[in-house]
């Protein structure tokens, strides 16, 4: 029994002699210069480093989130919502990058690891900054715009946030490259040569940004105003949709489409507040019959008085005069006004019919050897 059990001890130091053998044989075993025992801590590592990140995350989103709630302000709690992603990120990065110096590799290749790292987190952190002050500037800046009367501010405080944001990462970018072990002052340089250029290639999108400023300075025209552009180069009749930075959109009045022009079109062509007049002037001439006695040519320009007078929508100031007489006609003349909140064209329609049954009624008449005229600017 004795000689048996010796036996089996005898056969089982063996096995694990050779199944030790093997497995230090498996391990120590290079694979692009680390054994694998090395490159197994090694991602054991980086996953320890992600749950930690996660750990980091579930931090700011619990406890810090509950404590930021319990305060009056809401400084802290914007300020723990925009850092909290990228802080996570970052203690991930750093996790691998620490994780990765368990391996065993050339000088090179370890300094530009480190190099795309310093890069990568720099980038990070730019990212962080601009979440922030996004956050910031959405919180406090635009209500505190909304609240003021000028609408100047509303219009220029876009353009402030973008300017910013791109600085923020134009600096971060900088930055990183720095950081990357790229040479600054050589591309800062390389971009003072190649400024000339840029500035050609750019000419037209910085006089648009010019006209957008002077739009918001001048005070001509405003989001919502109905407006006229004519020149050379386009005539558009429509009501202004947005005004952007390099463009402003203009919805056009008859065909409803949206049209993006460039500010500086805005600017260099004759631009027409057409919601900035005090109603529509009209200007009409009916040619009466030559047979019309003067009490007949009294009673047209005061049928053309009380047509206008009585019809809701048209001003006060109203004006009918006998202004020519010639072998054809005798012609009389009708200006009046229409306010701005009515249809031009729906109130015409009521004034001349009232015009036509007051004809009718009175038994005067148009001259039949000429036509009545009329303006030809029609509103709807």
């Amino acid at each position: 029994m004795l000689i048996l059990i010796f036996i089996f001890h005898l056969h089982l130091h063996f096995l694990l002699t050779i199944s030790y053998s093997i497995i230090n044989m498996f391990f120590e075993k290079l694979y692009y210069g680390n054994s694998l025992f090395a490159w197994a801590s090694t991602f054991a590592l980086i996953i320890v480093c992600l749950i930690i990140s996660r750990l980091v995350y579930w931090f700011f989103k619990t406890v810090l989130g509950k404590l930021t709630k319990k305060t009056k302000t809401n400084l802290d709690d914007i300020i723990v919502d925009m850092i909290e992603e990228p802080t996570t990120f970052m203690v991930a990065l750093l996790g691998i990058q620490f994780s990765l110096h368990n391996l065993k590799i050339s000088e090179s290749v370890s300094e530009g690891l480190d190099y795309s790292f310093d890069f990568i987190f720099t980038i990070a952190g730019t990212w962080m900054v601009a979440r922030l002050y996004d956050a910031l500037h959405k919180e406090y800046l635009i209500p505190i715009v909304e609240k003021t009367e000028s609408q100047i501010d509303d219009h220029i405080l876009p353009i402030v946030r973008k300017g910013l944001l791109i600085t923020i990462w134009s600096l971060g970018i900088l930055v990183a490259l720095n950081n990357a072990g790229y040479d600054v002052s050589a591309v800062l340089a390389g971009l003072g040569i190649g400024g000339f250029a840029f500035a050609l290639a750019v000419q037209h999108t910085f006089g648009n940004m010019v006209g957008s400023v002077i739009i918001y300075l001048d005070k001509h025209v405003k989001v919502g105003d109905r407006v006229q552009i004519k020149g050379t180069l386009c005539n558009i009749d429509g009501t202004i949709q947005e005004i952007g930075i390099r463009t402003s959109t203009i919805k056009t009045r008859y065909e409803g489409r949206l049209v993006s022009i460039p500010n500086s079109m805005m600017t260099n062509q004759e631009l027409v507040n057409v919601d900035s007049e005090d109603g529509r002037q009209l200007f009409g001439v009916y040619k009466m019959d030559i047979s019309s006695t003067t009490e007949d040519i009294e009673l047209t320009m005061k049928i053309l008085k009380e047509a206008v007078k009585s019809t809701e929508g048209t001003k006060d100031a109203v004006v009918s005069g006998f202004i020519k007489m010639s072998e054809v006609s005798f012609d009389v003349m009708l200006l009046y006004w229409i306010g701005n909140d009515f249809s031009k064209i729906k109130t015409r329609s009521v004034i001349n019919l009232k015009i036509l049954e007051g004809f009718k009624q009175n038994g005067l008449k148009f001259s039949d050897k000429t036509q009545m005229r009329y303006n030809l600017d029609v509103e709807y």
